[in-house]
């Protein structure tokens, strides 16, 4: 079996801060050895010359969504596609961000459980793809925010048999919509939905068969449901009081801001449904001020984008961590969120981290992003991408900078 030996250049880890002076060695799809390159010495096999650049994990997005492709109107669109076609949609929507530098994502709601066939077909090797964690269909009171895609719950039995519904189809995890949010017509982003019992009981259910916990929560009143409830991270956080803050600090609750889902809505206003527009410029900083006091606070914070909702284009995921450090997070701490942070969170031990073991998941870029965290966050820095020692932009050819890549065929990786 092969091996590759990466050096010449920079090492972020996941974890450390950027260093000199190191290398990786890859065999056979993992990582066999990082370690100074002294250590090197005599090598001769086949080597990648990475001077003037950062070796580092693969990023990971803890919230998208493939079904929908960042149009004006995700949700009719989702409501009324085709399920072949649906199903198409999402495979090309997981390989654009898979050539984005996205090695590994979590699907937080979809239609038909689609997206687990298509997380199913990437693991078998079917098709190239990042490592995919699905939540299958959300879980909402009745009307409430993704009714259109979701399982309807009221009351605490009704609750737990929606979890165990989606952990039949197949779910890795579950989404619990503790709030009202942007996108339904008719709701209100910061109105509390389901009751504090409500959401402990889909916790508890979700915990006791092995599955980690996500809450759409953005009002104050859900959030603080959600975080009482033993909920695994908040996603969005729109509101979040000093309290709230310190109870997530004291309970090591995970913030997934998705930072990149309202500043496209706001950057886009002409194009959405008046309710949408409304909405986000109400609470748009709103946002940016929760984020940024959460993070001086030394919260724990997961990279997630929502990728999926409109303008928010599936490839453009890394952009993300450029997003995290203009509200104050230190591009290191925005680095870790973008690696070890989500990686802990999603439960994948083989990813998010160069360490010895670990999955090649690879992701060269331009320069030290731990000094210029553009290097990382735009895709145009972006040297080479591996999944699993394959060189990602070798198999999808030219159609890796947007969603329609062809399907996997073998190639020779490390």
């Amino acid at each position: 079996m092969s091996t590759t030996l990466f050096l010449g250049g920079l090492i972020f880890d996941g974890t450390n801060p950027v260093r000199e002076g190191w290398a990786v060695l890859a065999e056979g799809g993992r990582i066999r050895r990082v370690a100074p390159l002294a250590e090197f010495d005599g090598y001769a096999g086949t080597r990648v010359d990475t001077a003037g650049c950062t070796l580092m994990p693969g990023l990971i997005d803890c919230h998208v969504h493939l079904n929908m492709g960042a149009q004006d109107n995700v949700v009719g669109l989702l409501r009324d596609m085709p399920a072949g076609e649906l199903t198409l949609h999402t495979l090309e929507n997981a390989q654009a961000t898979l050539a984005g530098g996205i090695t590994a994502l979590r699907d937080l709601g979809g239609r038909d459980y689609v997206e687990m066939d298509v997380r199913d077909a990437i693991k078998a090797g079917r098709y190239i793809g990042p490592t995919l964690r699905c939540a299958g269909r959300v879980v909402c009171m009745t009307g409430g925010h993704g009714h259109w895609i979701g399982i309807e719950a009221d009351g605490t039995d009704a609750v737990a048999r929606a979890v165990r519904l989606n952990v039949k189809h197949g779910a890795d995890c579950i989404k619990i919509m503790a709030t009202g949010g942007v996108l339904t017509p008719g709701v209100d982003p910061l109105a509390a939905h389901f009751t504090a019992e409500e959401i402990a009981s889909a916790v508890r259910t979700a915990h006791g068969l092995g599955k980690h916990t996500a809450s759409h929560a953005q009002g104050a009143a859900g959030i603080r449901n959600a975080v009482t409830a033993g909920i695994d991270s908040i996603e969005h956080g729109f509101e979040l009081t000093d309290d709230i803050i310190a109870e997530m600090l004291a309970r090591g609750t995970y913030l997934v801001a998705t930072l990149a889902a309202a500043r496209n809505l706001l950057a886009n206003p002409e194009r959405l449904p008046a309710y949408v527009r409304e909405k986000i410029q109400r609470f748009g900083a709103m946002h940016a001020d929760s984020f940024r006091r959460y993070a001086k606070a030394g919260g724990k914070v997961a990279m997630g984008t929502d990728a999926g909702t409109p303008a928010n284009r599936h490839g453009e995921n890394a952009q993300e961590l450029a997003h995290m450090v203009d509200l104050g997070l230190p591009p290191l701490e925005a680095l870790r969120a973008g690696t070890s942070h989500a990686a802990d969170l999603l439960d994948l031990p083989d990813a998010g981290r160069l360490r010895d073991g670990a999955a090649a998941d690879l992701l060269l870029v331009e320069g030290n992003p731990e000094q210029d965290i553009s290097m990382a966050a735009d895709r145009s820095n972006h040297r080479c991408i591996w999944k699993g020692g394959i060189d990602v932009r070798a198999v999808l050819g030219a159609l890796a900078s947007r969603p329609g890549a062809p399907a996997f065929a073998a190639q020779p990786g490390f």
